[in-house]
């Protein structure tokens, strides 16, 4: 009973003191590094950046006492200077992680003193892995790795949300005016080719499933009744009305026939184009395939897009 006493008091002040360095030193360094990149630039951030982790592993590996008793492997110095580096570096990754969180507004960290107290967290977390026992690593290694994993996703929708708003700077179309549909059935965004101008937003679909033939589908937002690929189906033959939606059927220069769906929805014209192929004796048009329902259920279901579709839409991801 006295040995396991022993052990559970040592366990919170081996997890509080590697807590506490973290919470000292980490607000120390983000200060020094800031006024190094003043007086020194790039360089010195790193040279400050670089004495204030030497000086964290040191106090790891030599001021944190009870990690002698606590995790086997510091009983020797070899092994305290390996544990700090471990601690060092996966509390940072954590600390990377949280810091993404709250410049994407997901995650508030209050004022100055809460900021500093959550900055030896992720270090205590990451300490706790070493403690002899199931069920303590267990908690501390799913807390390590949940904090991981939010930061992460915060962090990867922040980069997309910036790289949006710079796009948004060719168009005059506000953000929640980038809208698109889901993809009719069986066909895919084709990502990548899509276009945002100064009044317009368009995106393709291809037809990717089994079966007949079907003819690429362009969805576009447009101010007002310009703009839009509905341009494209010209010489007009007749239109009619399906509640909001004004339906038209066109032939283009080289004989190919469009079908062109349009609604207008709060000063935008939502534009659905279905194009065919030119005309060739004994060979279907793929247009004869199309399916109208599911075009007229892209103009009503369309919504607001995510940053991650614009992104689709608009460039090729990297392999």
């Amino acid at each position: 009973m006295e040995t396991a006493g022993k052990r559970w008091i040592r366990i919170p002040l081996y997890t509080g003191l590697v807590w506490l360095l973290g919470a000292l030193l980490v607000p120390v360094g983000h200060r020094l590094a800031l006024v190094a990149w003043w007086g020194r630039g790039t360089a010195g951030v790193l040279v400050a950046s670089a004495v204030v982790a030497s000086a964290m592993v040191a106090a790891l590996a030599y001021g944190v006492v009870p990690v002698r008793r606590t995790v086997p492997m510091c009983r020797t110095a070899a092994g305290r200077l390996g544990w700090a580096l471990v601690v060092f570096c996966g509390g940072t990754v954590g600390l990377a992680a949280g810091v993404g969180a709250e410049r994407a507004g997901a995650l508030d960290v209050g004022g100055p003193l809460s900021r500093a107290a959550l900055c030896g967290v992720p270090y205590a977390l990451v300490a706790a892995l070493f403690i002899a026992g199931v069920v303590v690593r267990v908690i501390s290694g799913v807390a390590v790795l949940g904090v991981v994993a939010y930061g992460t996703a915060v962090t990867h929708k922040a980069r997309q949300a910036e790289e949006v708003h710079a796009l948004m700077t060719r168009t005059s179309l506000a953000r929640q005016e980038l809208i698109l549909p889901d993809p009719p059935a069986g066909y895919r965004m084709d990502e990548g080719e899509g276009d945002l101008a100064n009044e317009d937003f368009w995106v393709r679909y291809v037809y990717t499933g089994a079966g007949r033939e079907r003819p690429d589908v362009v969805f576009a937002v447009s101010r007002g009744s310009a703009g839009g690929n509905g341009r494209d189906a010209r010489n007009a033959r007749g239109e009619w009305r399906d509640g909001r939606i004004t339906e038209s059927a066109g032939t283009r220069g080289d004989g190919s026939r469009a079908v062109v769906l349009t609604c207008h929805r709060g000063g935008l014209r939502l534009t659905v184009t279905a194009h065919g192929a030119p005309r060739r004796r004994g060979v279907p048009d793929p247009l004869d395939a199309v399916d109208r329902d599911e075009l007229r259920r892209m103009l009503r279901k369309s919504r607001t897009a995510s940053d991650g579709q614009v992104l689709r839409a608009l460039r090729r991801p990297v392999a």
